[in-house]
Protein backbone atom coordinates (compact mmCIF):
# COMPACT_ATOMS: atom_id res chain seq x y z
CA UNK A 1 0.00 0.00 0.00
CA UNK A 2 1.23 3.50 -0.85
CA UNK A 3 -0.08 5.12 2.36
CA UNK A 4 -1.66 4.09 5.65
CA UNK A 5 -4.72 6.21 4.88
CA UNK A 6 -6.11 8.37 2.09
CA UNK A 7 -8.36 11.32 2.92
CA UNK A 8 -10.42 12.77 0.08
CA UNK A 9 -11.18 16.47 0.60
CA UNK A 10 -10.07 19.11 3.10
CA UNK A 11 -13.36 20.33 4.59
CA UNK A 12 -14.73 19.91 8.09
CA UNK A 13 -14.97 16.13 8.29
CA UNK A 14 -11.82 15.55 6.24
CA UNK A 15 -9.74 17.80 8.49
CA UNK A 16 -11.03 15.97 11.56
CA UNK A 17 -9.90 12.73 9.90
CA UNK A 18 -6.43 14.13 9.15
CA UNK A 19 -6.01 15.34 12.73
CA UNK A 20 -6.95 12.01 14.29
CA UNK A 21 -4.90 9.94 11.84
CA UNK A 22 -1.86 12.16 12.38
CA UNK A 23 -2.17 11.73 16.14
CA UNK A 24 -1.74 7.98 15.55
CA UNK A 25 1.37 8.49 13.44
CA UNK A 26 -0.22 7.35 10.18
CA UNK A 27 1.23 8.13 6.74
CA UNK A 28 -1.59 10.13 5.20
CA UNK A 29 -2.27 11.32 1.67
CA UNK A 30 -4.84 14.09 1.30
CA UNK A 31 -6.37 14.48 -2.16
CA UNK A 32 -7.90 17.91 -2.78
CA UNK A 33 -9.72 18.87 -5.98
CA UNK A 34 -8.86 22.56 -5.58
CA UNK A 35 -5.82 24.49 -4.50
CA UNK A 36 -4.76 27.13 -1.99
CA UNK A 37 -6.58 30.44 -1.50
CA UNK A 38 -5.33 33.14 0.82
CA UNK A 39 -5.43 36.87 1.44
CA UNK A 40 -3.50 39.17 -0.90
CA UNK A 41 -2.92 41.57 2.00
CA UNK A 42 -0.35 41.59 4.78
CA UNK A 43 -0.82 42.76 8.34
CA UNK A 44 0.52 46.20 9.14
CA UNK A 45 1.95 44.90 12.41
CA UNK A 46 2.52 41.15 11.98
CA UNK A 47 3.25 38.93 14.98
CA UNK A 48 6.86 38.25 15.92
CA UNK A 49 7.85 35.59 15.08
CA UNK A 50 5.50 35.47 12.08
CA UNK A 51 3.53 32.35 11.23
CA UNK A 52 4.83 30.08 8.44
CA UNK A 53 4.53 31.73 5.04
CA UNK A 54 2.07 29.84 2.84
CA UNK A 55 3.10 31.24 -0.58
CA UNK A 56 6.76 30.40 0.03
CA UNK A 57 5.99 26.88 1.25
CA UNK A 58 3.58 26.30 -1.64
CA UNK A 59 6.15 27.44 -4.21
CA UNK A 60 8.74 25.06 -2.76
CA UNK A 61 6.26 22.19 -2.96
CA UNK A 62 4.79 22.94 -6.38
CA UNK A 63 1.37 23.97 -5.08
CA UNK A 64 -0.50 26.78 -6.88
CA UNK A 65 -1.74 29.65 -4.72
CA UNK A 66 -4.54 32.06 -5.57
CA UNK A 67 -5.82 35.12 -3.76
CA UNK A 68 -9.24 36.18 -2.52
CA UNK A 69 -11.37 38.48 -4.67
CA UNK A 70 -10.33 41.84 -3.24
CA UNK A 71 -12.08 45.01 -4.53
CA UNK A 72 -15.03 45.86 -2.28
CA UNK A 73 -16.91 47.61 -5.09
CA UNK A 74 -18.54 46.71 -8.39
CA UNK A 75 -15.23 45.97 -10.13
CA UNK A 76 -14.70 43.21 -7.58
CA UNK A 77 -17.23 41.16 -9.54
CA UNK A 78 -14.47 40.65 -12.11
CA UNK A 79 -12.39 38.95 -9.44
CA UNK A 80 -15.43 36.97 -8.35
CA UNK A 81 -16.19 35.77 -11.89
CA UNK A 82 -12.54 34.76 -12.27
CA UNK A 83 -12.86 32.66 -9.11
CA UNK A 84 -15.71 30.45 -10.35
CA UNK A 85 -14.76 26.88 -11.17
CA UNK A 86 -15.61 25.50 -14.61
CA UNK A 87 -13.95 23.29 -17.23
CA UNK A 88 -11.68 26.12 -18.30
CA UNK A 89 -10.82 27.09 -14.71
CA UNK A 90 -10.18 23.97 -12.62
CA UNK A 91 -8.59 26.09 -9.90
CA UNK A 92 -11.70 28.26 -9.32
CA UNK A 93 -12.90 28.57 -5.73
CA UNK A 94 -16.68 28.75 -6.15
CA UNK A 95 -18.58 25.74 -7.49
CA UNK A 96 -22.04 26.85 -8.56
CA UNK A 97 -23.96 23.68 -9.40
CA UNK A 98 -27.16 24.46 -11.28
CA UNK A 99 -29.84 21.76 -11.19
CA UNK A 100 -33.44 21.94 -12.39
CA UNK A 101 -34.94 23.03 -9.06
CA UNK A 102 -32.03 24.21 -6.93
CA UNK A 103 -28.65 25.87 -7.32
CA UNK A 104 -26.00 24.68 -4.85
CA UNK A 105 -22.97 26.74 -3.82
CA UNK A 106 -19.93 24.80 -2.63
CA UNK A 107 -16.18 25.33 -2.45
CA UNK A 108 -13.15 24.08 -4.37
CA UNK A 109 -9.98 24.71 -2.40
CA UNK A 110 -7.82 23.62 0.50
CA UNK A 111 -10.10 24.14 3.49
CA UNK A 112 -13.29 23.13 1.68
CA UNK A 113 -16.48 24.86 2.75
CA UNK A 114 -14.70 26.77 5.54
CA UNK A 115 -13.31 29.06 2.82
CA UNK A 116 -16.72 30.45 1.85
CA UNK A 117 -19.15 29.87 4.73
CA UNK A 118 -20.58 32.31 7.24
CA UNK A 119 -18.59 30.80 10.19
CA UNK A 120 -21.81 30.29 12.23
CA UNK A 121 -21.45 27.37 14.64
CA UNK A 122 -24.60 25.86 16.17
CA UNK A 123 -25.69 22.74 18.03
CA UNK A 124 -28.99 21.42 16.62
CA UNK A 125 -32.00 20.78 18.81
CA UNK A 126 -32.11 17.26 20.24
CA UNK A 127 -35.67 16.78 18.97
CA UNK A 128 -34.59 17.57 15.40
CA UNK A 129 -31.76 15.02 15.55
CA UNK A 130 -34.13 12.42 16.98
CA UNK A 131 -36.58 12.98 14.13
CA UNK A 132 -33.93 12.26 11.49
CA UNK A 133 -32.31 9.41 13.43
CA UNK A 134 -28.91 10.98 14.06
CA UNK A 135 -27.48 9.64 17.32
CA UNK A 136 -25.43 12.59 18.57
CA UNK A 137 -25.84 14.01 22.06
CA UNK A 138 -24.40 16.70 24.29
CA UNK A 139 -21.14 14.81 24.89
CA UNK A 140 -20.47 14.47 21.15
CA UNK A 141 -21.17 18.15 20.57
CA UNK A 142 -18.97 19.11 23.53
CA UNK A 143 -16.17 17.10 21.91
CA UNK A 144 -16.81 18.85 18.59
CA UNK A 145 -16.64 22.25 20.23
CA UNK A 146 -13.43 21.28 22.03
CA UNK A 147 -11.86 20.10 18.76
CA UNK A 148 -12.98 23.28 16.97
CA UNK A 149 -11.50 25.66 19.53
CA UNK A 150 -8.30 23.62 19.93
CA UNK A 151 -7.63 23.18 16.21
CA UNK A 152 -9.13 26.33 14.72
CA UNK A 153 -9.80 29.05 17.30
CA UNK A 154 -12.26 30.37 19.85
CA UNK A 155 -15.90 30.91 18.99
CA UNK A 156 -17.17 34.47 19.43
CA UNK A 157 -20.43 36.42 19.40
CA UNK A 158 -19.96 39.39 17.06
CA UNK A 159 -23.10 41.53 16.95
CA UNK A 160 -21.59 44.93 17.73
CA UNK A 161 -19.74 47.60 15.79
CA UNK A 162 -16.74 47.32 18.09
CA UNK A 163 -15.28 44.54 20.25
CA UNK A 164 -17.06 44.62 23.59
CA UNK A 165 -15.32 44.94 26.95
CA UNK A 166 -15.78 42.02 29.33
CA UNK A 167 -18.28 44.05 31.36
CA UNK A 168 -20.81 44.00 28.48
CA UNK A 169 -23.08 41.10 27.53
CA UNK A 170 -23.73 40.86 23.76
CA UNK A 171 -27.04 39.13 24.43
CA UNK A 172 -28.41 42.25 26.14
CA UNK A 173 -26.75 45.66 25.98
CA UNK A 174 -29.58 47.44 27.74
CA UNK A 175 -29.58 51.19 27.03
CA UNK A 176 -26.35 50.83 25.02
CA UNK A 177 -28.05 49.05 22.12
CA UNK A 178 -26.57 51.68 19.80
CA UNK A 179 -23.42 49.51 19.95
CA UNK A 180 -25.17 46.76 18.01
CA UNK A 181 -24.63 46.42 14.30
CA UNK A 182 -27.70 48.00 12.75
CA UNK A 183 -28.95 44.79 11.13
CA UNK A 184 -28.46 42.79 14.34
CA UNK A 185 -30.56 45.33 16.24
CA UNK A 186 -33.16 45.42 13.45
CA UNK A 187 -33.65 41.64 13.65
CA UNK A 188 -33.92 41.81 17.44
CA UNK A 189 -36.54 44.54 17.38
CA UNK A 190 -38.54 42.93 14.58
CA UNK A 191 -38.57 39.61 16.47
CA UNK A 192 -40.49 41.28 19.29
CA UNK A 193 -43.06 42.61 16.81
CA UNK A 194 -43.44 39.19 15.15
CA UNK A 195 -43.92 37.54 18.55
CA UNK A 196 -46.69 39.97 19.34
CA UNK A 197 -48.36 39.57 15.94
CA UNK A 198 -48.35 35.77 16.21
CA UNK A 199 -49.41 35.69 19.85
CA UNK A 200 -46.23 34.00 21.06
CA UNK A 201 -44.98 34.06 24.64
CA UNK A 202 -42.04 36.14 25.79
CA UNK A 203 -39.90 33.00 26.03
CA UNK A 204 -40.60 32.04 22.41
CA UNK A 205 -38.87 33.24 19.23
CA UNK A 206 -36.14 34.98 21.18
CA UNK A 207 -33.35 36.84 19.40
CA UNK A 208 -29.82 35.64 20.17
CA UNK A 209 -26.30 36.22 18.83
CA UNK A 210 -24.67 33.43 16.84
CA UNK A 211 -21.36 31.91 17.83
CA UNK A 212 -18.90 32.48 15.01
CA UNK A 213 -15.56 30.86 14.14
CA UNK A 214 -13.90 34.28 13.86
CA UNK A 215 -11.19 35.89 15.93
CA UNK A 216 -12.34 38.82 18.08
CA UNK A 217 -10.39 41.17 20.31
CA UNK A 218 -10.83 40.65 24.06
CA UNK A 219 -9.27 42.75 26.76
CA UNK A 220 -8.24 39.71 28.84
CA UNK A 221 -8.33 35.93 29.04
CA UNK A 222 -8.00 33.33 26.28
CA UNK A 223 -9.53 35.68 23.72
CA UNK A 224 -6.86 38.26 24.41
CA UNK A 225 -4.13 35.64 24.11
CA UNK A 226 -5.52 34.53 20.75
CA UNK A 227 -5.79 38.02 19.27
CA UNK A 228 -2.35 39.02 20.57
CA UNK A 229 -0.85 35.90 18.98
CA UNK A 230 -2.57 36.55 15.64
CA UNK A 231 -2.31 40.38 15.64
CA UNK A 232 -5.73 40.49 13.98
CA UNK A 233 -9.44 40.24 14.71
CA UNK A 234 -12.75 40.78 12.94
CA UNK A 235 -12.95 44.17 11.21
CA UNK A 236 -16.66 43.82 10.27
CA UNK A 237 -15.98 43.88 6.52
CA UNK A 238 -19.07 41.83 5.59
CA UNK A 239 -17.22 39.46 3.28
CA UNK A 240 -16.56 36.20 5.15
CA UNK A 241 -17.76 34.11 2.18
CA UNK A 242 -15.46 36.04 -0.17
CA UNK A 243 -12.34 35.50 1.93
CA UNK A 244 -11.30 37.39 5.05
CA UNK A 245 -8.67 39.91 4.01
CA UNK A 246 -7.49 40.41 7.61
CA UNK A 247 -7.21 36.63 8.25
CA UNK A 248 -9.62 36.68 11.17
CA UNK A 249 -11.82 33.73 10.15
CA UNK A 250 -10.76 30.32 11.48
CA UNK A 251 -10.67 28.57 8.11
CA UNK A 252 -9.40 25.00 7.82
CA UNK A 253 -6.65 25.76 5.32
CA UNK A 254 -4.68 27.32 8.14
CA UNK A 255 -5.44 24.38 10.44
CA UNK A 256 -4.01 21.97 7.87
CA UNK A 257 -1.08 24.13 6.84
CA UNK A 258 0.20 25.25 10.23
CA UNK A 259 -0.85 22.17 12.17
CA UNK A 260 0.24 19.37 9.84
CA UNK A 261 1.78 20.25 6.49
CA UNK A 262 4.71 22.49 7.45
CA UNK A 263 6.11 19.78 9.72
CA UNK A 264 7.11 16.68 7.68
CA UNK A 265 7.23 14.65 10.88
CA UNK A 266 3.42 14.77 11.03
CA UNK A 267 3.31 12.38 8.08
CA UNK A 268 0.71 14.34 6.05
CA UNK A 269 1.10 14.83 2.28
CA UNK A 270 -1.31 17.08 0.37
CA UNK A 271 -1.93 16.56 -3.35
CA UNK A 272 -3.83 19.58 -4.71
CA UNK A 273 -5.70 19.74 -8.03
CA UNK A 274 -6.48 16.04 -7.67
CA UNK A 275 -10.06 15.28 -8.71
CA UNK A 276 -11.04 11.85 -7.38
CA UNK A 277 -13.06 9.80 -9.83
CA UNK A 278 -13.76 6.51 -8.10
CA UNK A 279 -12.66 4.00 -5.47
CA UNK A 280 -12.31 0.26 -5.95
CA UNK A 281 -11.51 -2.57 -3.59
CA UNK A 282 -8.11 -4.26 -3.99
CA UNK A 283 -6.30 -6.82 -1.88
CA UNK A 284 -5.80 -5.45 1.65
CA UNK A 285 -7.45 -2.11 0.94
CA UNK A 286 -8.56 0.32 -1.76
CA UNK A 287 -7.32 1.97 -4.92
CA UNK A 288 -8.33 5.58 -5.45
CA UNK A 289 -8.29 6.86 -9.05
CA UNK A 290 -7.97 10.60 -9.64
CA UNK A 291 -7.23 13.13 -12.35
CA UNK A 292 -4.07 15.11 -11.63
CA UNK A 293 -4.56 18.62 -13.02
CA UNK A 294 -0.99 19.53 -12.17
CA UNK A 295 -0.13 16.98 -14.89
CA UNK A 296 -2.68 18.02 -17.52
CA UNK A 297 -5.42 15.84 -16.08
CA UNK A 298 -3.51 12.56 -16.24
CA UNK A 299 -5.30 9.70 -14.45
CA UNK A 300 -3.35 8.31 -11.50
CA UNK A 301 -3.98 5.82 -8.71
CA UNK A 302 -2.91 5.46 -5.09
CA UNK A 303 -3.65 2.73 -2.55
CA UNK A 304 -4.22 2.48 1.18
CA UNK A 305 -5.93 0.10 3.63
CA UNK A 306 -8.19 2.94 4.82
CA UNK A 307 -10.00 5.60 2.76
CA UNK A 308 -11.98 8.49 4.29
CA UNK A 309 -14.32 10.30 1.91
CA UNK A 310 -14.77 13.95 2.88
CA UNK A 311 -15.37 15.58 -0.50
CA UNK A 312 -18.61 17.26 0.59
CA UNK A 313 -22.17 16.18 -0.12
CA UNK A 314 -21.99 16.66 -3.88
CA UNK A 315 -18.44 15.36 -4.23
CA UNK A 316 -18.82 12.21 -2.15
CA UNK A 317 -22.14 11.24 -3.75
CA UNK A 318 -20.59 11.64 -7.20
CA UNK A 319 -17.51 9.58 -6.26
CA UNK A 320 -19.54 6.73 -4.78
CA UNK A 321 -22.11 6.70 -7.60
CA UNK A 322 -19.25 6.41 -10.09
CA UNK A 323 -17.52 3.80 -7.89
CA UNK A 324 -20.69 1.68 -7.96
CA UNK A 325 -20.73 1.91 -11.75
CA UNK A 326 -17.09 0.74 -11.68
CA UNK A 327 -18.00 -2.34 -9.64
CA UNK A 328 -17.88 -1.38 -5.95
CA UNK A 329 -21.04 -2.91 -4.42
CA UNK A 330 -22.97 -0.27 -2.49
CA UNK A 331 -26.45 0.15 -1.03
CA UNK A 332 -29.35 0.90 -3.36
CA UNK A 333 -30.00 3.88 -1.09
CA UNK A 334 -26.94 5.69 -2.45
CA UNK A 335 -27.92 9.17 -3.67
CA UNK A 336 -31.30 9.11 -1.92
CA UNK A 337 -32.70 11.45 0.76
CA UNK A 338 -30.89 14.66 -0.14
CA UNK A 339 -31.82 17.58 2.13
CA UNK A 340 -31.28 21.27 1.45
CA UNK A 341 -31.58 22.00 5.19
CA UNK A 342 -34.61 24.14 4.42
CA UNK A 343 -32.39 26.89 2.97
CA UNK A 344 -34.48 29.90 1.99
CA UNK A 345 -33.76 33.62 1.71
CA UNK A 346 -35.41 36.94 0.99
CA UNK A 347 -35.18 40.69 1.50
CA UNK A 348 -36.90 43.58 3.16
CA UNK A 349 -36.46 46.62 0.90
CA UNK A 350 -37.00 50.11 2.29
CA UNK A 351 -36.39 49.54 6.00
CA UNK A 352 -37.59 52.33 8.27
CA UNK A 353 -34.08 52.68 9.69
CA UNK A 354 -30.73 51.93 8.01
CA UNK A 355 -29.57 48.34 8.47
CA UNK A 356 -26.15 48.66 6.73
CA UNK A 357 -25.78 45.05 5.50
CA UNK A 358 -22.27 45.63 4.14
CA UNK A 359 -20.93 45.86 7.72
CA UNK A 360 -20.25 43.01 10.12
CA UNK A 361 -19.73 39.25 9.71
CA UNK A 362 -21.93 37.36 7.22
CA UNK A 363 -24.44 36.22 9.87
CA UNK A 364 -24.59 37.67 13.36
CA UNK A 365 -27.84 36.62 15.06
CA UNK A 366 -30.88 34.37 14.80
CA UNK A 367 -34.48 33.90 15.92
CA UNK A 368 -35.92 30.37 16.34
CA UNK A 369 -39.55 29.37 15.77
CA UNK A 370 -41.56 26.17 16.10
CA UNK A 371 -44.51 25.97 13.71
CA UNK A 372 -46.63 22.85 13.11
CA UNK A 373 -43.96 20.62 14.61
CA UNK A 374 -41.13 22.12 12.56
CA UNK A 375 -38.21 24.19 13.77
CA UNK A 376 -37.46 27.27 11.65
CA UNK A 377 -34.57 29.71 12.02
CA UNK A 378 -34.43 33.28 10.69
CA UNK A 379 -31.09 35.12 10.55
CA UNK A 380 -29.65 38.38 9.33
CA UNK A 381 -27.12 38.18 6.51
CA UNK A 382 -24.53 40.54 5.06
CA UNK A 383 -24.48 41.80 1.49
CA UNK A 384 -20.80 42.07 0.50
CA UNK A 385 -19.96 45.50 -0.87
CA UNK A 386 -18.77 44.16 -4.22
CA UNK A 387 -22.26 42.75 -4.82
CA UNK A 388 -24.17 45.66 -3.33
CA UNK A 389 -24.60 47.46 -6.65
CA UNK A 390 -26.22 44.44 -8.28
CA UNK A 391 -28.27 43.57 -5.19
CA UNK A 392 -29.46 47.15 -4.76
CA UNK A 393 -30.70 47.18 -8.34
CA UNK A 394 -32.27 43.74 -8.61
CA UNK A 395 -34.40 43.90 -5.46
CA UNK A 396 -36.05 47.08 -6.74
CA UNK A 397 -36.94 45.95 -10.26
CA UNK A 398 -38.45 42.47 -9.89
CA UNK A 399 -41.99 43.78 -10.35
CA UNK A 400 -41.11 45.78 -13.50
CA UNK A 401 -41.14 43.33 -16.43
CA UNK A 402 -39.21 45.56 -18.85
CA UNK A 403 -36.44 46.46 -16.45
CA UNK A 404 -36.30 42.90 -15.17
CA UNK A 405 -35.75 41.47 -18.66
CA UNK A 406 -33.14 44.14 -19.45
CA UNK A 407 -31.32 43.35 -16.23
CA UNK A 408 -31.37 39.60 -16.99
CA UNK A 409 -29.84 40.27 -20.40
CA UNK A 410 -27.10 42.49 -18.97
CA UNK A 411 -26.23 39.91 -16.31
CA UNK A 412 -26.08 37.10 -18.88
CA UNK A 413 -23.69 39.14 -21.00
CA UNK A 414 -21.55 39.99 -17.97
CA UNK A 415 -21.46 36.33 -16.90
CA UNK A 416 -20.46 35.15 -20.38
CA UNK A 417 -17.84 37.85 -20.90
CA UNK A 418 -16.65 37.79 -17.26
CA UNK A 419 -17.08 41.57 -17.23
CA UNK A 420 -18.63 44.13 -14.89
CA UNK A 421 -22.33 44.55 -15.71
CA UNK A 422 -23.40 47.98 -16.98
CA UNK A 423 -26.00 49.12 -14.45
CA UNK A 424 -26.31 52.67 -15.78
CA UNK A 425 -29.87 52.12 -17.11
CA UNK A 426 -30.98 51.60 -13.50
CA UNK A 427 -28.96 54.28 -11.71
CA UNK A 428 -29.23 58.09 -11.57
CA UNK A 429 -26.54 59.58 -13.80
CA UNK A 430 -26.56 63.14 -12.43
CA UNK A 431 -25.67 63.63 -8.76
CA UNK A 432 -28.22 65.54 -6.72
CA UNK A 433 -26.48 67.09 -3.69
CA UNK A 434 -29.83 68.23 -2.28
CA UNK A 435 -31.14 64.64 -1.90
CA UNK A 436 -29.72 62.67 1.07
CA UNK A 437 -30.99 59.48 -0.60
CA UNK A 438 -28.85 60.04 -3.70
CA UNK A 439 -26.84 56.81 -3.36
CA UNK A 440 -23.24 57.19 -4.42
CA UNK A 441 -21.49 54.26 -2.70
CA UNK A 442 -22.12 50.54 -2.51
CA UNK A 443 -22.91 50.84 1.18
CA UNK A 444 -25.53 53.50 0.54
CA UNK A 445 -27.19 51.52 -2.26
CA UNK A 446 -28.26 48.78 0.17
CA UNK A 447 -28.38 50.72 3.45
CA UNK A 448 -32.14 50.10 3.67
CA UNK A 449 -32.08 46.48 2.39
CA UNK A 450 -32.26 43.70 4.98
CA UNK A 451 -31.13 40.27 3.76
CA UNK A 452 -32.73 37.29 5.54
CA UNK A 453 -31.42 33.74 5.73
CA UNK A 454 -33.87 31.01 6.68
CA UNK A 455 -33.48 27.33 7.56
CA UNK A 456 -36.02 24.65 8.38
CA UNK A 457 -36.97 21.00 8.26
CA UNK A 458 -37.50 20.00 4.65
CA UNK A 459 -38.66 16.55 3.58
CA UNK A 460 -35.17 15.35 2.59
CA UNK A 461 -36.37 13.53 -0.52
CA UNK A 462 -34.04 14.72 -3.28
CA UNK A 463 -32.24 12.09 -5.35
CA UNK A 464 -28.73 12.20 -6.84
CA UNK A 465 -27.83 10.25 -9.96
CA UNK A 466 -25.20 10.28 -12.69
CA UNK A 467 -26.35 11.39 -16.13
CA UNK A 468 -23.64 11.19 -18.80
CA UNK A 469 -21.12 10.95 -15.96
CA UNK A 470 -22.31 14.25 -14.45
CA UNK A 471 -24.10 14.60 -11.11
CA UNK A 472 -27.82 15.32 -11.34
CA UNK A 473 -30.33 16.12 -8.60
CA UNK A 474 -34.10 15.72 -8.87
CA UNK A 475 -37.31 15.44 -6.87
CA UNK A 476 -40.42 13.45 -7.73
CA UNK A 477 -42.59 16.48 -6.88
CA UNK A 478 -41.35 20.09 -7.00
CA UNK A 479 -39.23 20.78 -3.93
CA UNK A 480 -40.44 24.37 -3.76
CA UNK A 481 -43.94 23.16 -2.89
CA UNK A 482 -42.84 21.65 0.40
CA UNK A 483 -44.67 23.37 3.30
CA UNK A 484 -41.48 24.47 5.06
CA UNK A 485 -40.69 27.10 2.42
CA UNK A 486 -44.13 28.66 2.65
CA UNK A 487 -43.75 28.77 6.43
CA UNK A 488 -40.36 30.48 6.22
CA UNK A 489 -41.63 32.94 3.60
CA UNK A 490 -44.57 33.76 5.86
CA UNK A 491 -42.14 34.63 8.65
CA UNK A 492 -40.06 36.78 6.30
CA UNK A 493 -43.17 38.71 5.33
CA UNK A 494 -43.94 39.31 9.01
CA UNK A 495 -40.39 40.42 9.75
CA UNK A 496 -40.46 42.73 6.71
CA UNK A 497 -43.74 44.25 7.84
CA UNK A 498 -42.11 45.05 11.19
CA UNK A 499 -38.99 46.54 9.58
CA UNK A 500 -40.34 48.41 6.55
CA UNK A 501 -40.99 52.11 6.28
CA UNK A 502 -44.31 53.52 5.08
CA UNK A 503 -42.79 54.49 1.70
CA UNK A 504 -44.43 53.03 -1.44
CA UNK A 505 -42.81 49.75 -2.46
CA UNK A 506 -41.23 49.11 0.94
CA UNK A 507 -41.58 45.57 2.27
CA UNK A 508 -40.80 41.95 1.50
CA UNK A 509 -39.03 41.03 -1.75
CA UNK A 510 -38.32 37.36 -2.60
CA UNK A 511 -35.02 36.00 -3.84
CA UNK A 512 -34.87 36.61 -7.61
CA UNK A 513 -34.62 32.87 -8.38
CA UNK A 514 -37.66 32.18 -6.21
CA UNK A 515 -39.73 34.82 -7.98
CA UNK A 516 -38.77 37.27 -10.71
CA UNK A 517 -35.76 36.08 -12.66
CA UNK A 518 -36.94 32.47 -12.30
CA UNK A 519 -39.85 30.83 -10.46
CA UNK A 520 -39.68 28.48 -7.48
CA UNK A 521 -35.94 27.82 -7.61
CA UNK A 522 -34.01 27.50 -4.35
CA UNK A 523 -30.47 28.58 -3.51
CA UNK A 524 -28.72 26.04 -1.27
CA UNK A 525 -25.62 26.50 0.87
CA UNK A 526 -26.16 23.55 3.26
CA UNK A 527 -26.43 20.42 1.05
CA UNK A 528 -26.88 17.29 3.18
CA UNK A 529 -27.43 13.58 2.67
CA UNK A 530 -27.33 11.07 -0.14
CA UNK A 531 -25.05 8.74 1.87
CA UNK A 532 -27.30 8.75 4.90
CA UNK A 533 -26.65 7.03 8.19
CA UNK A 534 -29.08 4.19 8.89
CA UNK A 535 -29.35 0.94 10.83
CA UNK A 536 -28.81 -1.28 7.78
CA UNK A 537 -28.15 -1.25 4.03
CA UNK A 538 -31.84 -1.32 3.11
CA UNK A 539 -32.31 2.07 4.78
CA UNK A 540 -29.03 3.88 4.24
CA UNK A 541 -25.48 3.92 2.89
CA UNK A 542 -23.33 4.03 6.05
CA UNK A 543 -23.74 2.92 9.64
CA UNK A 544 -23.67 5.14 12.73
CA UNK A 545 -19.85 5.20 12.59
CA UNK A 546 -19.60 6.22 8.94
CA UNK A 547 -18.64 2.73 7.71
CA UNK A 548 -19.88 2.10 4.16
CA UNK A 549 -22.32 -0.79 3.80
CA UNK A 550 -21.40 -3.66 1.49
CA UNK A 551 -24.05 -3.74 -1.23
CA UNK A 552 -23.07 -7.30 -2.22
CA UNK A 553 -24.86 -8.56 0.89
CA UNK A 554 -28.65 -9.00 1.07
CA UNK A 555 -30.68 -5.81 1.54
CA UNK A 556 -30.99 -5.09 5.24
CA UNK A 557 -27.58 -6.53 6.12
CA UNK A 558 -25.13 -4.61 8.30
CA UNK A 559 -21.91 -5.86 6.69
CA UNK A 560 -19.52 -3.05 5.74
CA UNK A 561 -16.53 -2.54 3.47
CA UNK A 562 -13.65 -2.71 5.99
CA UNK A 563 -11.62 0.50 5.97
CA UNK A 564 -14.00 2.60 3.82
CA UNK A 565 -15.59 5.57 5.61
CA UNK A 566 -17.57 8.74 4.88
CA UNK A 567 -16.83 11.73 7.13
CA UNK A 568 -18.74 14.65 5.57
CA UNK A 569 -22.24 16.13 5.40
CA UNK A 570 -23.46 13.49 2.95
CA UNK A 571 -24.07 11.08 5.88
CA UNK A 572 -26.49 13.41 7.67
CA UNK A 573 -29.92 11.81 7.19
CA UNK A 574 -32.02 14.97 7.06
CA UNK A 575 -32.22 18.66 7.90
CA UNK A 576 -30.51 19.69 11.14
CA UNK A 577 -31.93 23.24 10.66
CA UNK A 578 -28.89 24.74 12.39
CA UNK A 579 -25.73 25.56 10.44
CA UNK A 580 -24.35 22.02 10.00
CA UNK A 581 -20.61 22.45 10.57
CA UNK A 582 -20.62 21.47 14.28
CA UNK A 583 -22.78 18.44 13.44
CA UNK A 584 -20.36 17.39 10.68
CA UNK A 585 -17.46 17.76 13.12
CA UNK A 586 -19.23 15.77 15.86
CA UNK A 587 -20.12 12.92 13.51
CA UNK A 588 -16.61 12.86 12.00
CA UNK A 589 -15.07 12.60 15.47
CA UNK A 590 -17.41 9.69 16.21
CA UNK A 591 -16.41 8.01 12.95
CA UNK A 592 -12.70 8.45 13.62
CA UNK A 593 -13.02 7.06 17.15
CA UNK A 594 -14.46 3.87 15.67
CA UNK A 595 -12.01 3.73 12.78
CA UNK A 596 -8.98 3.98 15.07
CA UNK A 597 -10.31 1.94 18.01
Amino acid sequence: MDYDAIVVGTGFGATVAVSRLAERGKRILVLERGTWWTTPETLGDPPDPPPPDLPSWAAQNGHPVQYWPRPDHLDGLLDLFASIRHEGNREGLYVYSMFDEVNVLSANGVGGGSLIYSTATMQPEAAVLEQIGLDLGDSEFAAAREWTEANRGLLNKIVTKIPLPASRNPDDLGDESFLYLDRSRALRDAAAAVRAKRGLGEDEARWAPLELAIGEYHESGAGNEESRAAHTFCERQGRCMLGCLVQATHSLDRTLFRGYLVDPRKGVTLWPLAEVRHVRAVESGYEVSFLDYRSDGAEKTVTAPQVFLGAGTLGTNEILLRSREQGLPLSDQLGQRFSNNGNFAGFCVGTARPVQPTRGPMNTSHVDFHIDGRQLIIEDCAIPAMGAGVAGVVVRLLDDWGKRELFKGLMRMAWTAKSVPDLSPFLPLIPDPTDPRDDRTEMEMVADVFFFNGMGQDEANGRFSLVDDELDLKWETPVGRQPVFGQIEGLLRDFSEAMASSEPGAGYVPMPLWHGLEEGKLSVTHPLGGCRIAANSAEGVVDAHGRVYDGAQPAGATDVHPGLFVVDASVIPGAVVAHPTLTITAQALKTMAGALA
